[in-house]
């Protein structure tokens, strides 16, 4: 009774996910103060979260594979952080995410919980999705962080 409830609770709190994302996806273009501390608060975490995943899991993708699926998000994720507008503004310094980043993220995220909790456990697909999605994140608000620090001292 009570994994009923808790894959329930799962479905209605990733419910809860898509919905953010889709309001993310109708205010995209709509600028955000660059937040560093948060930013770089946020990347620990989803950091932390995946070396959790990953050793919880005992890593089915082996660590050259792990390496390489990080090594691919990184670079995806410079490329999207070089589309990421950062500028300086009267009201402070201000960034628009790329709709495609919003798109690849939401959809990779929602993606890996989706299957995780439909299977009740973690196919080697998510742990690849995972390992992918974070890199991007980590690259892209990497970019971000430099572009806002670039700017602060100009």
């Amino acid at each position: 009774m009570l994994a009923v409830f808790l894959k329930i609770l799962s479905y209605l709190f990733l419910a809860l996910f898509v919905l953010g994302v889709v309001l993310m996806l109708l205010t995209w273009r709509k600028e955000k103060f660059v937040k560093p501390k948060w930013i770089l608060f946020g990347q620990i975490i989803a950091l932390a979260a995946l070396i959790v995943f990953t050793a919880l899991s005992h890593n089915p993708l082996g660590k050259w594979i792990w390496l390489l699926i990080f090594a691919a998000g990184l670079a995806g994720g410079y490329f999207y952080g070089r589309a990421v507008k950062v500028k300086k503004s009267e009201r402070g310094i201000m960034m628009t995410y790329t709709l495609p980043f919003v798109i690849t993220w939401g959809l990779l995220l929602a993606l890996t919980q989706f299957l995780t909790i439909s299977t009740g456990r973690v196919p080697v697909i998510v742990l690849g999705l995972c390992v992918l999605n974070t890199g991007l994140n980590l690259a892209m608000n990497a970019s971000v962080i430099h572009h806002y620090s670039r700017l602060k001292r100009a």
